[in-house]
């Protein structure tokens, strides 16, 4: 089984862990999230038409009804090929009278897909606590849980993950001007637990391993483990991706927008397993004397110092991938060949045997 050495660009992977930060603030607290009125308070509508339309077409049909700051999106709904969701924080019953008028006699409104909901801003503020509530929550169970089974050391890098990956999915969501609804804090729950999941299998390895391995250094144990659960990981990726793509594809506006968030947390939450919490853990463990003592020793030692024949000893690996202990090999007998310096205690107890031997020969005679 070849070992790849991830860990030797640990730097270069926590430089994308920057990239990804940077990213996240600069599109949520300065482009700004579009909120839904789960949040904010507000009129929802939802609209199917006969004839095609653009959404730039039925933003300013709503505009000329006198609604401000109207957010329209085009949807897939079950009634119609043209569907448009709109949005805004007030929408009087005159103005969607207006609206409907005069979509219908542009594009003609199909019978039965016109919906509307309505939220008041004191039911968005609450919403907006309790989605706060709910992932704080979740974050401190998560360092507890992780503390308790591990140390504490292993909790900071999983929640650093967590925060890569909602902090990217909310990026994409701010850069994309998608709608921020109830469904999409579901999805970032579900995105918190996923993401740890699959961060506790690699660092489950990680502590199996470091029993066994007694000489090599932390980052060569986290490569060792990050091989051997890549491709458990990224088989549970793809078959969980599949039934998001099918929901991608025909769900309707609300499965759409749990589908697209939760797409998006499952890769990066799988990147984040490998290339962000265990690379933390690598720098954040190298500075414990024991393990920085392990360092300063294979700073000499050649490139490929995990390969198979290294691996043979003192950790050999199973058909499926485990690590178990095998006995250390024996220490040659000291040479006999000429010009090979042999230890004192070796020589002396030679010089003893041999003054025996003459001593034995000489009693005979």
């Amino acid at each position: 089984m070849r070992v790849f050495h991830f860990m030797r660009y640990k730097w270069w992977f926590l430089g994308s862990l920057t990239a990804v930060t940077i990213f996240a603030f600069v599109t949520v607290f300065i482009v700004g999230l579009d909120l839904g009125i789960d949040f904010v308070g507000g009129v929802r509508m939802e609209v199917g038409l006969e004839s095609p339309a653009t959404v730039d077409e039925v933003r300013s049909v709503v505009r000329a009804a006198g609604v401000q700051e109207p957010v329209v999106q085009s949807v897939t709904g079950a009634s119609a090929t043209n569907s448009f969701m709109i949005t805004a924080e007030s929408m009087s019953d005159e103005q969607q009278k207006a609206i409907l008028d005069s979509l219908g006699t542009k594009y003609g409104v199909t019978a039965g897909s016109v919906g509307v909901e309505t939220v008041g801003a004191s039911f968005g503020r609450e919403t907006t606590n309790r989605a706060f509530i709910a992932v704080a929550i979740a974050v401190v169970i998560i360092i507890g849980y992780l503390s308790f089974r591990f140390e504490f050391k292993f909790a900071i890098p999983a929640i650093v993950a967590l925060i890569h990956d909602v902090g990217l999915t909310l990026g994409i969501y701010a850069v994309s001007n998608r709608l921020v609804t109830s469904a999409t804090v579901a999805a970032i729950l579900t995105i918190l637990g996923y993401s740890v999941h699959d961060t506790i299998i690699v660092f489950d390895r990680i502590r199996e391993n470091t029993q066994f391995m007694k000489k090599e250094t932390y980052g060569d144990m986290v490569d060792l483990s990050i091989r051997q659960t890549m491709i458990r990981s990224i088989n549970t990726t793809i078959c969980l991706l599949l039934p998001l793509l099918a929901i991608l594809i025909f769900g309707g506006p609300t499965l759409k927008d749990f589908a697209l968030a939760l797409t998006i947390g499952t890769l990066t939450g799988t990147y984040s397993s490998f290339f962000v919490a265990a690379p933390m853990l690598v720098i954040w463990k190298e500075r414990e004397p024991r393990f920085r003592k392990r360092v300063l020793e294979a700073q000499g030692a050649p490139a490929g110092r995990l390969d198979e024949e290294a691996l043979a000893s003192p950790v050999a690996l199973t058909a499926s991938g485990e690590a178990v202990e095998v006995a250390a090999p024996r220490r040659p007998a000291p040479s006999k060949q000429p010009g090979v310096k042999v230890p004192a205690k070796t020589a002396k107890r030679k010089t003893r045997k041999q003054q025996a031997g003459k001593s034995l020969k000489r009693t005979t005679r």
